[in-house]
């Protein structure tokens, strides 16, 4: 089981020194785990009842705390369906699928996970670094990154491209915006490019819904744990087809996906 801690964390001295003594845990080793912004994953644990009784300690300081179990990131009931366009109404969202068309409230919308896709993706060793402190340091791209990534997406050609997850309280299913065929006619005006053009689609979802978006596919600790099991069960069939079928998937990012989901599903109510 992992334990989870996550926004709102500031990731200061204190916060570190607090959870160093709550959980034996070096201040050095937490800082590596825990960012501010995004989930991270205090203890792994093989005892739930063990894991329940670090969650209570670290609530108990305040904390926003999860036990997610890692099984959770490859469950075939949280399928990941593709969403080709939306309709923003006044009081819900319209999800339009490749087959049928969904209305979900505004006060339905869990979560959003914007991150990138990478074709064919499965688990993958984190790319070495020059230091440990270094591993999870936020990437900034240059300018000049950004358009060569915007050029690829919007061409077809690379091996990712930029989407975004959205989760439902009441649904495990997955709704998600892939930025090369997504329709993003209700933004108005020019396109930006396609990243861009999703990154303003999120913020509209997030500002009507206030759903919370997380960005940490790139750097959470979390990503440690997204490895395929050894056995998984076939998703049984039905209306809804998932986005393998329709091209673009990747384990780790699917997995990390749907274990933030999880953790905010138990840390967040409806409304």
């Amino acid at each position: 089981m992992l334990v989870l801690l996550g926004p709102p964390f500031e990731g200061t001295d204190l916060d570190y020194s607090r959870l160093a003594q709550a959980t034996g845990l070096v201040a050095y080793e937490l800082r590596s785990k825990l960012k501010p912004g995004s989930w991270g994953v205090v203890r792994a644990l093989a005892d739930p009842a063990q894991a329940a009784r670090l969650a209570q300690t670290l609530a108990g300081l305040g904390y926003r705390v999860a036990v997610v179990d890692p099984a959770v990131g490859h469950e075939p009931e949280r399928r990941v369906v593709g969403v080709r366009a939306i309709g923003l109404e006044a009081e819900q969202l319209i999800l339009h699928l490749t087959e049928r068309a969904i209305p979900v409230p505004w006060a339905g919308l869990l979560t959003i996970v914007r991150g990138e896709v990478q074709l064919g993706g499965g688990p993958r060793a984190p790319r070495p670094s020059g230091s440990s402190s270094a591993t999870f340091r936020a990437v900034v791209p240059s300018a000049a990154e950004l358009a060569v990534f915007r050029e690829s997406v919007g061409s077809g050609a690379g091996d990712a491209f930029a989407a975004a997850d959205l989760h439902f309280f009441t649904v495990p299913w997955v709704a998600r915006i892939d930025a090369r065929s997504f329709d993003f006619s209700l933004l108005g005006g020019a396109s930006e490019g396609p990243a861009r053009d999703l990154d303003r689609v999120v913020e509209e979802l997030a500002r009507r819904s206030g759903a919370r978006v997380d960005r940490g596919s790139r750097s959470s600790s979390l990503l440690s744990f997204t490895a395929v099991p050894a056995r998984v069960a076939t998703p049984a069939p039905g209306s809804l087809r998932p986005v393998r079928e329709l091209g673009g998937s990747d384990d780790r990012f699917d997995a990390y996906s749907r274990m933030v989901a999880e953790a905010e599903r138990q840390t967040r109510r409806p409304g």
